[in-house]
C-alpha cells in the first residue's frame, strides 16, 4: 500500500523496524486463563527517504480511539515546564491572551499555565473522560479531535488565538498534516504555536528502540518536524532537543508570519544520517541475541523491573518475552495482575519482591528511573541476585 508521507509527499519508504507479534500497550490480565485468548499485534516502522520521517507502516497500524482512553499524563508533566511558560511572554503572550492546547489530557499543563497568571484558556481533548475531569477542575474544555474542521469550529467560538500549545499529541495522529495545519489555522497573525514531540534521533543514536511505542504513529526527527511545520505556514523560530528522563524531547517554537524583529531562528539539525535509519534493525538484532545469551547464561529465575509498555516493548522487541519469570511493578493497575508477554508473566510489587526473592537475577529495564532499580538491587544483592543492565551489552 503507497501512502505519502505526512511531511513531504514522498512515496519513497524504506524498512526501520519490524517487531515480532507483541501484547498491545496497557492490557494486563487478571488471571493466567485470559492469556490464550489475547490479541498480538506485529508493529513495522518505515521511513521517508526524502525527509527522514519515520512512521508506523500503511496498512499495519495500530488502530486505536483516543475517544475512550481514559490514561492521564499527570506524572510526566516535565521539570522543564516552567521553560515553556516562560517563552510564551518572550514572544509577545499576555495573560489575558488566548491559549489553546490542544490535547489537554487531565488538564495538568493548563493548571500549571493558570497558576502562572494566564486567565483565558481552552483545552481540546478527545477523550471523553479526561476531558470531563478536566471540566470538572474548572478548566474550559472542548470534548473532539483536533484538525483543520476543529480548528474552524474554535474559531467561531472563541476567535484566533495568540498562542496554540501541542505538547506530545503529534506523534498520536494518523494525519499530521491536518493537525498541523489546524494548529496554524487557529492562530492569529503573530501568533505562537508550540509543538513538543519525542526526539527520534535519540532512539536512532542510543538503540533505544524500547521508545517505539503502538500508540505512537509518527516519529520525528528535528529536520522533519522543521518541514512539517513550514508546510503549515508557520515560521519555526527556535527548535530545541532536551533531555526528560531517559529520553529525549524536540521542542519547537513558530509563529504565523515572520522571524519576530530581532530574533534569529535558533534550530536543531538532524543528529544521524540516512545511514543510521537502514542500519537501526541489523544493530538492534546484534544487540538482542547479545543480551538473550546474557540472559540464558544467568541463574533463574528472571526478574525484570518495571512493567509499563517500555519494559513490555524492550522484552518483546528483545526475545526475552519467553525468558522473563517475573515482574516488579507498583502501579495497582499492574501489581497482582499478569502481563501479556510470550507467556503470561506475574507483576508484583517492590515490597512483595524485596521480602520473598533469594534466587535469580535482575533485568535493569525500568529505564527512566535508576534510583528504583538501585534500591532493588542493593537489597537483594546480599542473597547472591545479580544483574543484568541490557544496554551495557551495545
Amino acid at each position: 500500500m503507497l501512502m505519502a508521507c505526512g511531511v513531504c509527499g514522498g512515496l519513497g519508504f524504506e524498512r526501520f523496524f519490524q517487531s515480532r507479534e507483541w501484547s498491545r500497550s496497557g492490557c494486563y490480565l487478571t488471571d493466567q486463563a485470559a492469556w490464550s485468548a489475547h490479541a498480538a499485534v506485529a508493529l513495522r516502522l518505515d521511513h521517508c527517504r526524502d525527509c527522514g520521517l519515520i512512521r508506523q507502516a500503511p496498512g499495519s497500524e495500530v488502530q486505536l480511539n483516543y475517544g475512550e482512553i481514559a490514561r492521564d499524563t499527570a506524572r510526566q508533566l516535565p521539570d522543564y515546564t516552567d521553560h515553556i511558560i516562560a517563552s510564551l511572554a518572550e514572544y509577545g503572550v499576555a495573560p489575558d491572551d488566548l491559549v489553546i492546547e490542544v490535547g489537554a489530557n487531565d488538564g495538568t499543563f493548563l493548571r500549571a499555565l493558570l497558576a502562572a497568571g494566564h486567565r483565558r484558556l481552552v483545552g481540546i481533548e478527545p477523550s471523553e473522560h479526561l476531558a470531563a475531569r478536566a471540566a470538572t477542575a474548572g478548566l474550559a474544555i472542548d470534548n473532539d479531535f483536533f484538525g483543520q474542521a476543529c480548528a474552524d469550529r474554535l474559531l467561531g467560538r472563541h476567535g484566533a488565538a495568540k498562542a496554540v500549545i501541542c505538547r506530545h499529541t503529534l506523534e498520536h495522529v494518523p494525519d499530521i498534516r491536518d493537525l498541523m495545519h489546524g494548529l496554524a489555522a487557529v492562530l492569529a497573525p503573530g501568533g505562537l504555536c508550540f509543538v513538543e514531540v519525542p526526539d527520534s534521533d535519540w532512539i536512532v543514536s542510543e538503540l533505544f528502540a524500547h521508545e517505539i511505542w503502538d500508540e505512537h504513529v509518527s516519529y520525528f526527527r528535528a529536520g522533519a518536524l522543521t518541514r512539517l511545520v513550514r508546510g503549515a505556514g508557520l515560521t519555526p523560530v527556535r527548535l530545541h532537543r532536551t533531555r526528560f528522563r531517559d529520553t529525549c524531547n524536540l521542542l519547537c517554537w513558530a509563529v504565523r508570519g515572520p522571524c519576530p524583529s530581532g530574533m534569529v531562528e535558533d534550530l536543531a539539525e538532524d543528529l544521524t544520517s540516512p545511514a543510521d535509519l537502514v542500519d537501526f534493525q541489523s544493530r538492534w538484532d546484534v544487540f538482542s541475541a547479545r543480551l538473550r545469551d546474557a540472559v540464558a547464561a544467568a541463574p533463574g529465575p528472571v526478574v525484570a523491573i518495571g512493567a509499563s509498555h517500555i519494559q513490555l516493548n524492550f522484552l518483546n522487541f528483545t526475545g526475552l518475552d519467553r525468558s522473563v519469570d517475573l515482574l516488579i511493578d507498583d502501579d495497582p493497575v499492574k501489581a497482582g495482575h499478569y502481563a501479556p508477554l510470550a507467556k503470561p508473566v506475574p507483576i508484583r510489587t517492590t515490597s512483595d519482591v524485596l521480602a520473598s526473592q533469594r534466587t535469580g537475577t535482575l533485568l535493569r529495564t525500568a529505564f527512566p528511573y535508576p534510583a528504583w532499580e538501585d534500591r532493588i538491587c542493593a537489597a537483594l544483592a546480599p542473597y547472591g541476585i545479580a544483574s543484568i543492565t541490557p544496554y551495557d551489552l551495545r
